[in-house]
Order: C-alpha cells, then structure tokens, then sequence
C-alpha cells in the first residue's frame, strides 16, 4: 500500500507540474515575440521597450574593373544618410564604402543581420550603386565594388538580398535600393488609410513587415540631383530630414517623395511589401529619437481622431489621382508612338515590295537590277557616309545602314527587317554578328544614351545613328540569340522574344 500512494503522489506531482507549465505558454509566447507596444509612450526610444534599430548603409562611387564607370553621388547619399538615421533616428548604423563593398563583405553583413538580429529589432538595408538587369532570368543585381564589367558572376543576385530578409528574426525589415532593381520581388501593395492616427502607427509597429522601396522599376536611374545627391536619395533625406512628427512610415516617405522623382525624372520609384518573405501586414515606422517637442496638447492633427489635414490626406488623395492620370497618359502617349512606328514600317514595307516588284520585272526582261549612285556626304576617320543612306567602314570593307530601326524589336522581327531592308538599293543586306558589331565599339568614344538618361555609350563613329544600347547578333543558340552591348563593349544573350533597348542594324559585306 505505500508503494502505491508513493506512486499515486508521484503522479499527481506530474500532473500538477504539467498543469503550471500549460499556465505559463502564453507567457513564453510573449517572450518569444518580444516585449508588446500597447500605447503611443511605449512607441518612443525612451521607454525601453521599443526594440534596437540597425541599419546596413552601403555606398559605391569607385569600383575596381575600370569597365565599370564610376559614379558621383553614391557615397554621399550613403554618409548623409547614415548620419541622419544616428543622429534623428536612434540607428545603430554599419556603413560600407567603396572598395569596403565587395560581395564577400555584403554577404557576411546580411547573413551576420540574418543570423544576429532579434525578434524586437527593426533593421534597414540601404544599398546605392550600379545596378543591372538580368533578362535571360527576369531578376536583377546589385554590383559590389570588386565586380567585374559584364560578368554577372560577380555581381550580388538580388534573390540574396531576399533570402536575408527572411531569414533575419527581425520584427521589421525594410530594404532601399537606389539602384536598377527588380520590380519581380514585390508583392501586392497597401495603400495609406484614410486616417492616420496613433493606432495606426501601433498596429504597423507590432506587426512583422517585410518592405523594399526602390529609385526605380527595371530602367536606368539617375546619378545626379541636387547638392550632391541622387534625384532619390535627395528627396528620401529631405523628408526624413524635414519630418517634425514622432513617427513616419515608409509609405508615407514614398507618398511624398515618389510624385516629384517621376515628374522630374525617368524613374518611377516603387514601394511594396517584398514576396515570400514573410511579410504580415506591418510596416516600418521611423521613431525620432528626440520627442520632447512633442506634446498632446500641441500635437498636429495626424496624431487626433478628428477630420485628417487636407495636407496629409485630401492633399495625398489628389496626388494619387493625378499620379494615374500622368500614367495613363504616358501609357496613351506610348501606344500613340508605336502605332506611328508601325505606319512607318508598312509604308516602308509597301516601298520595298513597289521595289522588289520593279527589280522583278527587269529580271525578267533580261536585265540587271540597277544600283543607286552614291554621293558622299561625310567622313568620320575610316567611315565614309553617302546620300544613299548607308556608311562604308574602310577598314573592314562593311557597309552599315546609317540608322537602326529606331524602336524596341525582338530578334525575330530584327532579323526580317534586316534582310528585308533596301537601303542605297542593295538586296543582300543582313543582320551583323557580334563581331561586326564589336568591331564599331570604342570606349575612347562616348555619347548619350537616346533611350536611357544618364547612360553613354560608346561608338566608333557619329555617323551611324545607333538609338539603344543592344543591337541584336546574328547568333543563336536554342530560344536564345545574341545581341552586343555598346554601354560597355559586352557580348550577351537574350531570349528571342526580348525586346527592351533592342535595335535593328542592317549590314553587308563589300562596296
């Protein structure tokens, strides 16, 4: 009988001990998620309870590779920057400049954030630099300053940059990238409510959040601005700068910043929660870390359940209005130039076969389709360019169409209109390949970019209008086919079906 009540106690002991464990779940739930933000005093550095924010501030003027051009403002946007987020915002900041960037160095940063940052952390990521486009894979690369010009090898993918986002243990991450970055990695975006108030900023807060703002979509962005900086990186400085409110979101940076960048610019800045990293509807918030200035009798109206401002909110509304409007009409005024471009291609195609069909006729008659007398128009070292149209290049014995088409095309259609083309009356025109087009490369020589602002590229010779950056090769490999890169002299592939900053240039051999 004491055997038994020894174990009838020793189970009861168990069952009591189970019991107080279940109690305590709740308990060590809250602890895993960190301390909870329940009031607007909580959402302060001073309170203790708000978590550390960490920022990694990278910036690239001088890169390695001499084929890399360097840039004029990178650096500075990224010192500015990080001063700011120290100094107003109560950032703990881990900067990187320059030949400090290289990918080894990026990557142990992101993975040591990944790996060290905690459940109340807020960490921000600020990358400004070159940026490229990955066509083949629909991605894009950040370009750490050891890279090497056209191998994408070296470059840092920016699905890294997403793999570190969510990997951190971080409460919030925001990513900002001015640099050409893949708009492929966002998710669906939020709007701003319409009433802004001290809920709304806890509710973000409390709330896992994943968030990339971008200077622009999958287009070159611009290395100037104002007083040293990018057009981007001025305005962001500027708002976070100017802010007088205890807290501002991300969303409410870009509502301000992304009107003015578009209607000044080529770029259109993007701001969305990042895919598949484990966004959960929060949303970053920036605390200012001196608050005294702020009180409840005095506080501006974003922080009051009242009618919101007409700055803050009817203002933000009418923004966002015109902002489609201006879209609608870019994409109007998009449609409008290439159905021009196509009437052009008809009426052209309707000269070719009226040409065609006259040098048919006089085949069949018996005699010679006759060839155009050329006149010269100008030299530009060893090319000679003709009224007829085409440019004779001496030294390799290669006539070249004096323009391109003019508008993106993909290589299918590239290739038609090159055997199809007539110009100075010759049949036997052609697409060149990636020899021939390297052949008219030189990085001595440098002009603007017609399709790309703040971009220069690099041609023999001002006599050949070349309106892009990649005309298309003759080469092919499966669905695949070559074009030549005269941004930086590279050979490349890209499917056939590409046709962004795509050109047609007609070529044949002989005089």
């Amino acid at each position: 009988m004491r055997c038994l009540s020894k174990i009838l106690w020793f189970k009861f002991m168990i069952a009591c001990l189970a019991f107080i464990g279940f109690l305590l779940i709740p308990y060590q739930i809250q602890a895993a998620r960190g301390v909870e933000i329940k009031s607007k005093e909580d959402l302060s550095h001073k309170s203790g309870k708000l978590g550390a924010y960490r920022a990694l501030v990278i910036g690239i003027n001088d890169y390695q590779d001499k084929k890399i051009p360097s840039l004029k403002t990178a650096v500075n946007d990224a010192r500015k920057l990080a001063s700011l987020l120290q100094s107003k915002y109560g950032f703990k900041v881990d900067l990187l400049l320059d030949r400090r960037a290289t990918r080894k160095d990026i990557i142990d940063k992101l993975r040591d954030l990944a790996a060290n940052s905690s459940a109340d952390e807020s960490v921000l990521i600020y990358y400004a630099g070159h940026g490229d486009v990955d066509r083949v894979l629909n991605d894009g690369w950040w370009v750490p300053a050891d890279a090497k010009g056209g191998d994408s090898s070296t470059y840092l993918d920016n699905t890294m940059v997403q793999k570190a986002m969510k990997g951190m243990k971080a409460r919030h991450v925001l990513l900002v990238s001015d640099s050409c970055y893949s708009g492929t990695l966002f998710g669906e975006g939020r709007s701003l409510p319409p009433l802004i108030d001290d809920r709304y900023y806890l509710n973000l807060y409390s709330e896992k959040s994943r968030w990339g703002m971008t200077s622009g979509n999958k287009t070159p962005v611009s290395d100037s601005g104002s007083e040293g900086h990018s057009i981007f990186a001025y305005q962001l400085i500027k708002v976070l700068t100017k802010n007088e409110k205890p807290y501002i979101t991300t969303q409410e940076i870009y509502s301000q910043i992304a009107p003015i960048i578009a209607n000044n610019s080529e770029q259109q800045p993007l701001c969305s929660p990042v895919r598949d990293t484990g966004d959960q509807g929060g949303g970053f918030v920036f605390v200012a870390s001196t608050t005294s200035s702020f009180s409840t009798s005095d506080a501006p109206s974003y922080t009051k359940k009242s009618a919101p401002r007409p700055e803050s909110d009817e203002l933000m509304r009418q923004k966002e209005v015109l902002e489609r409007e201006r879209q609608e009409l870019a994409r109007e005024k998009q449609d409008l130039e290439r159905q021009k471009a196509l009437d052009a291609e008809r009426e052209q195609l309707a000269a070719e076969r009226r040409k065609v069909e006259a040098e048919r006729q006089q085949l069949a008659m018996g005699k010679r389709p006759s060839v155009s007398t050329a006149g010269e128009t100008g030299r530009d070292g060893r090319f000679i360019a003709y009224d007829n149209g085409t440019v004779q290049d001496t030294r390799t014995n290669l006539m070249w169409a004096a323009k391109d088409n003019g508008s993106d095309i993909n290589w299918a259609n590239a290739k038609s209109y090159c055997e199809k083309y007539r110009g100075g009356g010759y049949t036997d025109w052609r697409m060149p390949t990636q020899d021939e087009l390297a052949g008219l490369y030189d990085a001595a020589k440098s002009r603007p970019v017609a399709c790309n602002r703040g971009y220069n590229m690099h041609v023999a010779t001002e006599l050949i209008d070349i309106t892009c950056v990649a005309p298309w090769a003759s080469e092919t490999l499966g669905s695949g086919a070559a074009f030549f890169s005269f941004l930086n002299g590279q050979r490349y592939w890209d499917p056939q079906s590409f046709d962004y900053n795509n050109r047609a240039l007609p070529v044949r051999s002989g005089k």
